[in-house]
Parts: structure tokens; C-alpha cells; sequence
């Protein structure tokens, strides 16, 4: 999904679609508060579904001496390891510290989740499943009737967001863990 293509959807919903357009286009600056803020809403919804509902995963593969992977290393900015396989693709043992990951040393691949990073007006969103433009339009809007202070607006739309994030979340495959019992 094109970040440019999200944004005119909110900005028509809020009626100043041309303007904004105008703005980003690079021939009009009335519209540069609306635009830029839009902008960053966009950046916020999207980061917020990263973090909170729906993870983005990522691969990335290492060799390593020491079995230190410095997190500066990784393409993107990891959230959470999910899981380090060895070259023939067996789990293996990990420990998190702050700025880096120790492990065994060798080939190895590491699958974890990450927080996307801050978009301009000609990105693309780092969603491309299970994510609608609807739920990304109805987040910005929340979001930005919020910061304008039309409080009922932004109650409104934040409802459609929450119920738009829940159908997508149903939507997503997961695991679940059986409950425990202690003894």
C-alpha cells in the first residue's frame, strides 16, 4: 500500500483532500500543516499495529566468531527474537541483552519481529496482508482529530479503528498455548 494513497483517503474523509493533494504535490503550501500531520499519523498507526497488534517479522542471517549479533547489525530495527536456527535450520539457544543477542557461533538466521521505519509521502507501507487502507484511514483519523481537539470526531473514529484492528487480528494466524495447570 502506497503511503501517498493512504493519506489522500483520510484527507478526503476530513473534506480537504485537494488541498493536501496541492501540498504534496508541491504547488500549493496552505495545506502543509494538514499534510505534514497526516503524514505523521500515518508513521504513528503504523508503528502502533507493529508494537501492539499486528507484529511484522523479519529474517535476517548472520555469521558469527564470537556468537555476539549486535542489534545495530540487523536491516531493521528488531522488537522481539522469535526464534535463531543454526545452518540446518534447528532452534537453538539465545540470550537477549540490551544491544546485542548471544549465541552459538556458525551460520546462523534469526526470525524476529521489528518496528518499521518512519515513511515520507512517496513510501509504502511495510504491510502488505491482512491489513486494509480502511484501518490505516480510520487510525490517522482518530489520530488526528485527537490533535485538532474534536474529541467526539476522534471517539468516533478511534471505535471503527479499534473494531477494524480486531477483525484483522481474526484474520491473522496464530498459535495458542494451552492454558496450565499448577499443581
Amino acid at each position: 500500500m502506497k503511503v501517498k494513497e493512504i493519506v489522500l483517503a483520510a484527507a478526503n474523509a476530513l473534506g480537504i483532500e485537494e488541498g493536501v493533494t496541492l501540498y504534496f504535490a508541491g504547488t500549493d503550501q496552505a495545506y502543509q500543516k494538514e499534510g505534514e500531520r497526516l503524514l505523521a499519523c500515518f508513521n504513528l498507526v503504523e508503528n502502533e499495529l507493529a508494537l501492539d497488534y499486528l507484529p511484522l517479522h523479519a529474517e535476517d542471517v548472520f555469521e558469527t566468531e564470537t556468537g555476539r549479533l549486535e542489534f545495530a547489525a540487523f536491516k531493521l530495527a528488531p522488537v522481539r527474537i522469535v526464534r535463531v536456527m543454526n545452518e540446518i535450520g534447528e532452534s537453538v539457544r539465545f540470550s537477549v541483552f540490551p544491544e546485542y543477542l548471544k549465541t552459538e557461533v556458525g551460520k546462523l538466521t534469526v526470525r524476529y519481529t521489528y518496528t518499521p521505519n518512519e515513511k515520507g509521502i512517496g513510501g509504502e507501507s511495510d504491510y502488505v496482508l491482512h491489513v486494509s487502507e480502511r484501518l490505516f484511514v480510520y487510525g490517522i483519523l482518530a489520530e488526528y482529530c485527537l490533535g485538532e481537539g474534536m474529541f467526539e470526531e476522534a471517539s468516533i473514529w478511534d471505535k471503527k479503528y479499534k473494531d477494524a484492528i480486531k477483525a484483522a487480528c481474526k484474520a491473522v494466524p496464530c498459535t495458542r498455548l494451552k492454558s496450565r495447570r499448577w499443581v
